[in-house]
């Protein structure tokens, strides 16, 4: 989604601390490209909000990382297990990235035995695509060593919540089907996302569907990125940071309405305001925020409850950049190729 924004706010931005090349481009993109969309008379919708995250990662992410081997499959949604009977029931598409080949016998294939992770990209619940995330899925599985599952869930309007949450948590019940299907035999499971997938996380690890599967007891760390954990939207920095630094006070609004679109309790989704029964037993946290972003504040905080909740927590910020930079790699490298190193340091350290 793309909004004008009054000069006074353009010209603020230019005087943040940002890494140069990011502030460059902020410029052109508030000064130049968003007040040309305004004009043709367009509105924000699902084409436009999908086209402008697809086409930013496209731009910016253009370094090709080769994995051994990429494969699509589907988990398959199994109403026994997830313990729940649904008219909505669903197959969800995912993409599978190995960092290494499989071991190959004379006769067959042997067991894989590596760390899995279960990573949900992020795009507002509206936007975005593994196909969008792919490179972004292949550095993660390189830097990390984790076979990377991604599912393909269903966004909004077409499909509001709860079916994107739904999907999860089919993925995530049926995920140790999946890779008794394809011989892994995971040494840890990790679940991971960023922006909305993060919220899908977090909201996982407190659904009584997950927590009473036992499947808990497999996931040995939890990795979120920008995360979106408070659809109130009353956090300081979305006032700070609401205009010109790309994600919008306006934009997040209207994520929200095309997800929400059945009155939904929204303070009752937001993992922020969870409570300290709900949060504990969950898995070791790895939050990364990036300090000019409306979302920081909510991270900063949900990182704050889970430390006070007994989780372990590590917290890291990066400062001079923005919301969503990882699918922005070319404007900040140096800081993109310190978050997987982060991630693959924390998962280390919490296998």
């Amino acid at each position: 989604m793309i909004h004008s924004m009054p000069q006074k706010e353009v010209d603020s931005v230019s005087q943040i601390e940002l890494l140069p090349a990011v502030a460059n481009y902020l410029q052109i993109l508030n000064e130049q490209v968003l007040p040309k969309f305004v004009q043709t008379g367009s509105i924000p919708n699902a084409i436009n909000a999908r086209d402008g995250l697809a086409n930013l990662t496209r731009t910016f992410v253009t370094e090709a990382v080769d994995i051994p081997l990429i494969i699509d499959d589907i988990i398959e949604f199994d109403a026994d297990i997830a313990h729940t009977k649904t008219d909505d029931a669903y197959d969800v598409p995912v993409r599978i990235f190995y960092p290494s080949l499989p071991i190959e016998s004379a006769k067959h294939t042997k067991s894989t035995s590596l760390p899995v992770m279960l990573y949900f990209h992020g795009g507002g619940g509206t936007a975005g695509s593994v196909s969008v995330y792919h490179q972004i899925l292949c550095r993660l599985a390189n830097y990390t060593g984790h076979i990377v599952v991604a599912p393909e869930y269903r966004l909004a309007p077409e499909n509001p919540y709860p079916c994107g949450q739904n999907d999860a948590c089919t993925a995530m019940l049926g995920l140790n089907k999946l890779l008794a299907r394809r011989q892994i035999d995971p040494t840890h499971i990790v679940v991971a996302g960023d922006s909305h997938g993060s919220t899908l996380v977090t909201n996982l690890l407190r659904d009584p569907r997950v927590k009473h599967s036992g499947i808990m007891s497999d996931i040995s760390a939890q990795v979120l990125i920008y995360q979106s954990v408070d659809f109130t939207m009353n956090c300081p920095s979305i006032e700070k940071y609401g205009d010109g630094y790309l994600l919008s006070r306006q934009r997040i609004s209207w994520y929200g309405e095309q997800y929400f679109q059945h009155d939904e309790d929204k303070r009752a989704k937001s993992a922020l305001f969870a409570s300290q029964e709900e949060l504990a037993h969950q898995p070791p946290a790895l939050i990364i925020n990036a300090a000019i972003d409306p979302l920081y504040d909510e991270g900063a905080a949900y990182a704050a409850k889970l430390t006070d909740a007994g989780i372990d927590t590590q917290h890291i910020t990066y400062y001079k950049v923005i919301h969503a930079y990882l699918n922005m790699e070319n404007l900040n490298p140096d800081i993109c190729t310190q978050t997987y190193q982060a991630i693959n340091e924390f998962l280390n350290h919490h296998s």
